[in-house]
């Protein structure tokens, strides 16, 4: 979710992507997709599976915004899809894997993942002062703050990422390479293209942790065009070589 609002000077500042409604809600969002039959249906039919005759409002579009920052929803043209991360807290095959899971979920969302790296195995502070860091640092609107702090803290607990004491555990999941995100969004008319825009975000490891990649591309190209992307990489992404420790000889 996303947020604008009026300044002194009548512009508008908008918000940097949050997820807008807390992932136990998204969770049961997508339990009652599954069991309606909804899944693959457009957002009109999501709205009015729940009751709102307009999709706009709040209640429908920030859940469905969130679950695709969460990963549990791919939006394909104007087909809401639950994803195999979704499938399988919706349907587990051991209740015991399922904070994991959640906490899975967690980290998909860009802004989640840098919190929990950030408090992981620290105590997290009160949703006041969390507000203003995600003000400060995290280019949310002062209008979107406190919401956005409370959503967060609410998503830890459902996840069970924080404990009684307030120590943020998120879990070996942030050690894990984690999935690449994949959304096939709405064709963009601003981007000149023949087809669906691929939006790829991969979340890197290792010696790598905490940096993103992310990448907005056709979804078809070429051979030669893919070739041309490559060299494009090569050209303007410095690889570092990593040194391995050497083993002793015998």
């Amino acid at each position: 979710m996303s947020e604008t609002e009026g300044t002194s000077k009548g512009k508008r500042e908008r918000s940097a992507r949050y997820p807008g409604s807390p992932l136990g809600d998204v969770v049961e969002l997508c339990r009652f997709l599954d069991a309606r039959g909804l899944d693959g249906l457009s957002a009109n039919d999501i709205g009015a599976a729940l009751g709102y005759k307009n999709i706009r409002t709040s209640a429908v579009s920030s859940r469905l915004s969130a679950a695709r920052q969460f990963g549990l929803l791919v939006l394909n043209e104007s087909s809401y899809t639950l994803t195999p991360l979704a499938k399988a807290i919706v349907h587990p095959t051991d209740l015991a894997e399922l904070p994991a899971l959640y906490r899975q979920a967690l980290v998909v969302s860009p802004l989640y993942a840098d919190l929990l790296r950030r408090f992981d195995g620290k105590k997290m502070p009160d949703a006041a002062v969390l507000a203003n860091l995600l003000y400060h640092h995290h280019e949310i609107t002062s209008r979107a703050k406190e919401s956005a702090a409370d959503v967060f803290l609410e998503s830890l607990r459902f996840a069970g990422a924080i404990d009684e004491e307030g120590i943020v555990r998120p879990g070996p999941n942030m050690s894990e390479a984690p999935p690449v995100v994949v959304e096939r969004p709405v064709t963009n008319p601003t981007i000149p293209t023949d087809g669906a825009i691929v939006r790829i975000d991969l979340r890197l490891w290792g010696p790598d942790q905490g940096k993103v990649v992310r990448l907005r591309a056709p979804e078809s190209m070429s051979e030669a065009s893919f070739e041309r992307l490559v060299q494009a990489l090569r050209l303007h992404v410095r690889i570092e070589e990593h040194q391995t420790p050497e083993r002793g000889i015998l």
